[in-house]
């Protein structure tokens, strides 16, 4: 493994993803009404996410909205608890935090008299 410093313009620009990924994510764990959140920020409906692996995806999808990965991807963790930013050899990960996480693996609850 070669030394932990930027070789690449692509390396650099690590901050600028994880802070505007982690300002998404923060932006959805502090709302009060995540169902809402997410169905207006993804513009679709949470009965298309049946099981904690999409439910994972969703919310990855909502957290790099907007924001230049500059060649880094971004998948959920083997886990669901968090997000996997990769490049090449690097990998960093950012938790989800107790709200989102619980979201990922039971969904919402089920609205009276639906």
């Amino acid at each position: 493994m070669s030394a932990p410093r930027p070789h690449s313009v692509t390396d650099l620009a690590l901050s600028p993803v994880l802070v505007s990924i982690e300002r998404n994510l923060a932006w959805l764990r502090d709302n009060d009404d995540l169902p809402y959140a997410l169905a207006v920020e993804l513009n679709d409906d949470d009965s298309q996410y049946p099981v904690a692996s999409e439910r994972a995806r969703r919310v990855q999808k909502a957290a790099t909205r907007n924001v230049d990965l500059h060649g880094w991807t971004v998948t959920p963790t083997a886990d669901l608890q968090g997000l996997a930013v990769s490049h090449g050899e690097y990998t960093v990960s950012i938790m989800l935090g107790r709200s989102l996480a619980a979201y990922v693996e039971h969904g919402f609850p089920a609205v009276p008299g639906d």
